[in-house]
């Protein structure tokens, strides 16, 4: 892995080896500028000799492949960045959601909702008589987003793709290409392949009053377990409303009153069949309304650098022989209208996963039992947290340390990241995602006998697979 260099004036040099970053910092001659991506910074002067080259970028909704390639064709540098799951998200949102809302309706310890359908908590700088802060303000339902505006998640896809492109540009010399890969679909095509004409207005459900009446025409009233036809029909959602299932048609059936039971519905059921086989296939268009949104952006903020597509990608690893990965894809990319024919890639894979930041629990979820004073407060304990601090004897000095979620740590030798918390202990992971542990019952480490390495931050450097909750 090549690291990046940093002239004593900010100019930017060529990336240098491992090995030859190490003896700089060992000798004095360089200090550490940047850790993600690793960046040197030297201390004397030099010359600003450099050579061109290219920089590919491998977008997508889930991955980024990285890839910097000089002009003979010699990889200097590849990452595969993980962003964080949209679906692990919002099961973390609709979590702590319903938690509030059963702590408000129970009128114990809780954070006041910060909309309602009616009114709103606006803070003014002026307090009133009673001296509040807070007033309540009526909602008006008219637009007040600004032109571009996108939903949080969407927003901090588009902005992780752009904020890394740059920092990568920052850190090469000048005259390194640009050249990205965008992504272009057809949502209504990827649906029903044979739409054509004027059916993209008109829509499969044309002419039908709702969503049900075209479900049962569409079936021709029978039963699609027992293939029976009349009698008291059902619309079946096959992944299930208690599972977040939408009225999409695709995943919509028609079910007589007989078939649709609850011991169909349960493990064993036809209807539990169904769901498993067809969850599998569900994860819908919003991976290519992204990248739709996503290539408009690209193109207004990077208009110089040359753009390129995934079908055009494909030829071209292939005829540089190269196995599919984030990565090898970015390499293509980057060697794009060139003419190269061959590369030579001897470079590892960095690989950088994003977590959450921290763990926002005002409370414990679950009140343990037990405890030698009451929990009345449900106030959150080091199990539910974001860091612990304990104390170890350094020196034959007592000091505290403060561990992280998600920090990198190193114990007898091994290296891994903290994916959790009990009491004075934690739980540690390796890159493959399996436990780190100092016996063969149990998984919990003692934090006292880490060594903590690097504080994470946002951003793990290494895990190839998702920590835990991230």
């Amino acid at each position: 892995m090549s690291v990046f260099v940093v002239g004593q004036s900010g100019c930017r040099l060529m990336p240098v080896s491992e090995r030859k970053a190490r003896l700089l910092l060992d000798g004095g001659k360089a200090s550490v500028y940047r850790k993600v991506p690793f960046t040197i910074k030297l201390n004397y002067k030099t010359g600003s000799t450099t050579q061109p080259g290219y920089l590919g970028i491998d977008t997508g909704s889930q991955q980024i492949g990285v890839s910097v390639v000089r002009e003979d064709g010699t990889v200097l540098h590849k990452e595969e960045i993980s962003l964080r799951d949209s679906m692990t998200k919002r099961k973390l949102l609709e979590a702590r959601a319903s938690l509030r809302r059963g702590r408000r309706y129970r009128k114990t310890r809780y954070r006041h909702p910060k909309w309602r359908p009616k009114t709103k908590r606006v803070y003014c700088e002026m307090p009133d008589k009673k001296g509040r802060h807070w007033k309540k303000q009526k909602n008006t339902f008219s637009p007040n987003r600004a032109e571009g505006w996108l939903p949080p998640s969407l927003q901090s896809k588009t902005d992780h793709h752009i904020r890394w492109i740059r920092k990568l540009q920052d850190l090469l010399p000048e005259g390194y290409r640009l050249s990205i890969e965008l992504g272009r679909f057809d949502p209504a095509r990827m649906k029903d392949p044979g739409i054509h004409g004027d059916l993209y207005q008109k829509g499969p459900q044309y002419d039908y009053e709702n969503v049900r009446a075209y479900v049962l025409a569409r079936d021709r009233y029978t039963c699609q377990v027992c293939k029976k036809k009349g009698g008291k029909l059902h619309v079946h959602h096959i992944l299930y409303r208690s599972r977040g299932a939408s009225d999409n048609p695709q995943y919509m059936a028609t079910v007589c009153s007989c078939c649709h039971t609850t011991e169909n519905h349960l493990p064993g059921g036809i209807l539990y069949q169904w769901m498993q086989e067809q969850k599998k296939f569900t994860r819908g268009l919003r991976d290519a309304t992204f990248m739709n949104i996503l290539r408009k952006r690209l193109r207004k903020t990077f208009p110089d650098a040359v753009f390129t597509y995934g079908n055009i990608t494909k030829v071209d690893r292939e005829k540089l022989k190269l196995p599919k990965s984030h990565g090898n894809d970015a390499t293509a990319i980057a060697l794009v209208k060139t003419g190269v024919t061959s590369v030579k890639d001897g470079e590892q894979v960095l690989y950088i996963q994003q977590v959450r930041r921290k763990k926002r629990s005002l409370h414990e979820e679950t009140p343990r039992k037990g405890r030698k004073e009451p929990n009345q407060k449900a106030a959150r304990n080091s199990k539910n947290t974001k860091a612990v601090t304990f104390t170890k004897r350094r020196g034959g000095k007592k000091v505290s340390i403060t561990a992280c979620l998600f920090d990198l740590v190193e114990l007898n030798g091994k290296k891994g990241w903290i994916s959790g918390f009990t009491g004075t202990s934690c739980y540690m992971k390796d890159a493959e995602d399996n436990y780190i542990r100092t016996s063969g019952k149990y998984n919990q480490v003692s934090l006292s006998k880490l060594r903590i390495l690097h504080h994470c931050g946002n951003w793990v450097i290494g895990a190839r697979k998702p920590l835990g909750k991230g």
